[in-house]
């Protein structure tokens, strides 16, 4: 399975849903064999964001995605790179400008996922502004969200820019229209916690157990159920959706 951390331009998150996803792999991989963890491509090698926490734990992969101009490159190099790490799940975590690399050459990089035996899902995390909505829609009607089926995507609503019903993907009606699975992905709270947390090195669950975590006690309690726990739930919504369906 290949999962597509996508958005609206920086600032989304992200980096944040890939480091759930990658949480929550390792989690279901740790159950099945180590072997089958999850791997990581990092859509810009030039400035690596999560790889550098999860450097040593999983296999990572830096390729180039957000070379204007220069797509059909990218997108070459990210299928060298997805051929190279062969099979098991697969994490891509791109960068803030790879919708105007990557979303009109969508097509090519979901057959290269099917062709080396790969669903394909994504995960979109949406801005709150009218742009947001325009991008999404864009995507949906001519990109990534749009190449694989309905219940292959899922907007995510970064719970750090407000509340759902103050996004325009919601006002505006847009919602309404849309086909698929929706997600909230809870932010590190307060301001002063996530601060500690993305400064110090480790996975997130590492942080949130007791015998591992370098967090003070309250630190530690706060992170776990308050974000760790709810986000790993989220980001499960394609397994429940399986298992709902079996």
């Amino acid at each position: 399975m290949i999962y597509y951390s996508h958005g609206d331009k920086g600032g989304v998150g992200k980096s944040m849903v890939s480091a759930v996803l990658l949480e929550y792999l390792l989690e279901k991989s740790y159950l099945r064999s180590k072997s089958s963890a999850p791997k990581l491509i990092e859509g810009d090698a030039g400035q690596p964001d999560i790889a550098l926490r999860y450097h040593g734990v999983i296999e990572v992969r830096g390729v180039n995605l957000n070379q204007a101009g220069a797509s059909d490159a990218a997108v070459m190099a990210f299928t060298d790179a997805l051929e190279d790490l062969g099979e098991g799940d697969v994490v891509v975590n791109l960068p803030a400008a790879a919708g105007d690399t990557l979303e009109h050459l969508a097509e090519v990089l979901i057959t290269a996922a099917d062709e080396l035996g790969h669903e394909s899902r994504v995960f979109y995390s949406i801005g709150h502004t009218a742009i947001a909505t325009k991008n999404a829609l864009k995507s949906i009607n001519s990109g990534l969200l749009g190449a694989v089926g309905a219940g292959n995507r899922c907007i995510v609503y970064p719970a750090f820019l407000g509340s759902t019903e103050n996004f325009d993907w919601m006002k505006s009606g847009a919602r309404e229209s849309f086909k698929g699975h929706e997600i909230v992905m809870p932010a590190i709270s307060p301001d002063e916690l996530a601060q500690v947390v993305l400064g110090t090195g480790g996975t997130f669950a590492a942080l949130a157990d007791k015998t591992t975590s370098p967090l003070k006690m309250g630190e530690r309690l706060v992170f776990q159920s308050r974000f760790y726990r709810p986000a790993l739930a989220a980001i499960a919504v394609f397994d429940n959706q399986e298992s709902q369906e079996g």
